[in-house]
């Protein structure tokens, strides 16, 4: 029996759930199923192809590529030179953050690891994973490592003037204050005395983000905490965070989070 302190798919801030390498063969078809936890797949040899939120990524050995929650990518083997991928499947409650600070996302999935600082990380963490049949620390520990590797490798941000942090803090804590009414980014731009697309420009700049974003956020974490009080119903909780669909809302929740309100509850305890 697996001692659960040494089971690193037990840790709540990162857990990790599955690993494997594969060498594909030419012209192989893969069809994806959709996952609710996050992915990364690195490339150790050969070449490939990635489509994801419908752009064309063309990938070789030393690349890493993303793949979030519930999305559907398409990825294909070069047929001279198809590649060996090792990939690696996380959760955990720091995950989203994480993969936040290394800068991917389903628009910006691929990651260059020219100085192929990423590949004995990834062999080290298939083959504790292999021999033992199970994650234990030493993964997690070179799980961490990745992620350490690739937010090190994100470019500096540009300094924040004290103009558009002011802007920024103002937009935040509008938000923040009036999540729970039907507000637009329009309103929160005018209430900090600035236009949308500059507000959004920024935000992009500073944040590596969106005001929306940061409003679905925000909606999204209070929505499960109202949901795991057990107190409210599903409508009732999107009525507080600023719904006034359910179905919408429902929307937002299990892109934001994997799951439906309503089993999402019940996985936490609500009622």
């Amino acid at each position: 029996m697996v001692n659960r302190l040494l089971d690193a798919s037990k840790y709540l801030k990162l857990n990790l759930k599955e690993c494997g390498r594969e060498h594909c063969i030419a012209k192989k078809e893969f069809l994806f199923t959709p996952k609710t936890y996050f992915l990364f797949h690195y490339v150790a040899s050969g070449k490939g192809t990635l489509i994801s939120d419908g752009v064309l990524y063309k990938l070789h050995a030393g690349d890493l590529f993303y793949i979030a929650p519930g999305d559907r990518p398409h990825y294909t083997p070069d047929e001279s030179d198809p590649w060996t991928y090792v990939w690696l499947g996380f959760d955990g409650s720091n995950a989203r953050s994480f993969v936040n600070m290394a800068g991917l996302s389903s628009s910006n999935p691929v990651f260059h690891d020219d100085g192929r600082r990423l590949k004995d990380i990834f062999d080290n963490l298939y083959n504790q994973y292999s021999l033992k049949g199970f994650f234990d620390l030493c993964c997690l520990g070179e799980a961490y490592e990745i992620f350490n590797i690739l937010c090190r490798s994100v470019e500096t941000i540009t300094p924040i003037t004290s103009v558009s942090e002011g802007h920024i803090k103002a937009a935040k804590e509008f938000i923040l204050n009036n999540y729970a009414f039907h507000i637009s980014i329009d309103d929160v731009a005018h209430n900090v005395g600035v236009t949308s697309n500059y507000l959004a420009n920024i935000f992009a700049k500073y944040e590596r983000s969106s005001p929306k974003k940061y409003m679905i956020k925000v909606r999204m974490e209070n929505a499960s905490l109202l949901l795991k009080s057990g107190s409210y119903r599903v409508n009732e909780v999107a009525k507080k965070v600023g719904y006034s669909n359910q179905l919408h809302f429902s929307n937002e929740f299990k892109r934001f989070y994997g799951d439906s309100p309503s089993s999402y509850q019940k996985k936490h305890g609500g009622n």
